[in-house]
C-alpha cells in the first residue's frame, strides 16, 4: 500500500496548498481516507490466500496464451489481463479495506475477462452477494478453478443493468466492455445509493472508461473524488455518519 498511500499524500498536500476546484472543504474525507483505509494497519486474513491464489491465475492465463488455436487479438487481451494481475495486488487490496470500512451492502463489479479483483470483493463478506456486468463469469474452467475450488466462493452473481438498484459501492474496470461502460454513464444515477462508492481500475489505460470518470468529477452527487493514476476514487457520503 506504500505507493498508494504516497499518492494520496501527495495529492492531499496539493489541495491544502492549492484549495482547487473547492476541494478544501472535503479534506476531511481525504483525511479520513489516509487515517482508516490508506494508514490502517490490520491485515486480513484473506489478503495472503488471494495472492497465493493470484500467483496461480497467473500461471493459468500464460498457459492459455500458449494454446495454438489463440488468435493475435486474444492473445493481446490475455496479456493485459496478465498485467493488470501482477499490478494489481495494492489496489485490490485498498478495494478490500474501502468495502469493509464502509460497511457494504451491495456491491458491483464491471468487467470483462477474468475480472481477479471481484474475488477480494467477495471475501469481504461471504454473506453479502457481489453483483457482475459484463462477461467475468463466461470463462468457466478457469473460474471454477480460482474462485470456487481455491477460495471457496459463492457469492458472486451476474446481472443486467436494469435490475440494479441501491449500488452502494462500484468497481469498474479498464477491460470493461465500452458498451457498459458508456451505459455506466447513462444510468449511474438510477442506480447508485445515496451513499456510494466508486472505483475506477487503471482508468488511464482506457479513454472511454477516462471520460466517464472526468463525467463523475462534473457530477455534485459526489462529495470527493481523487486520481491516483492508477486508480480513480469517487465517494458520496450523504447522510452519512462517518
Amino acid at each position: 500500500m506504500s505507493g498508494i498511500r504516497y499518492q494520496l499524500k501527495k495529492r492531499l498536500i496539493r489541495l491544502k496548498k492549492y484549495r482547487r476546484k473547492g476541494f478544501g472543504e472535503h479534506l476531511p474525507i481525504a483525511i479520513d481516507l489516509i487515517t482508516n483505509v490508506f494508514g490502517a494497519k490490520l491485515h486480513y486474513y484473506a489478503f495472503h490466500d488471494l495472492q497465493q491464489t493470484r500467483e496461480l491465475a497467473i500461471k493459468l492465463l500464460r498457459s492459455s496464451c500458449k494454446s495454438s488455436a489463440l488468435n493475435a487479438s486474444r492473445a493481446n487481451y490475455l496479456k493485459e489481463e496478465i498485467v493488470n494481475l501482477k499490478r494489481g495486488k495494492d489496489v485490490d487490496r485498498l478495494i478490500f479495506r474501502l468495502m469493509n470500512y464502509y460497511q457494504v451492502k451491495k456491491p458491483l463489479f464491471i468487467g470483462n475477462g477474468f475480472g481477479y479483483t471481484k474475488a477480494y470483493m467477495a471475501k469481504v463478506d461471504s454473506r453479502i452477494k457481489l453483483y457482475c456486468i459484463g462477461d467475468c463469469l463466461k470463462n468457466g474452467e478457469i473460474n471454477d478453478k480460482i474462485f470456487k475450488r481455491q477460495l471457496n466462493i459463492e457469492n458472486i452473481e451476474a446481472l443486467h443493468f436494469e435490475e440494479l438498484k441501491n449500488i452502494d459501492f462500484l468497481v469498474i474496470s479498464n477491460l470493461a466492455n465500452n458498451a457498459d461502460i458508456e451505459m455506466f454513464k447513462k444510468q449511474y444515477k438510477q442506480f447508485l445509493s445515496r451513499t456510494s462508492v466508486l472505483v475506477f481500475q487503471n482508468m488511464n489505460r482506457n479513454p472511454v472508461l477516462l471520460e466517464a470518470w472526468k463525467k463523475l468529477n462534473q457530477d455534485s452527487k459526489f462529495d470527493f473524488c481523487l486520481n491516483m493514476h492508477s486508480v480513480g476514487i469517487s465517494i458520496s457520503l450523504r447522510d452519512q455518519k462517518k
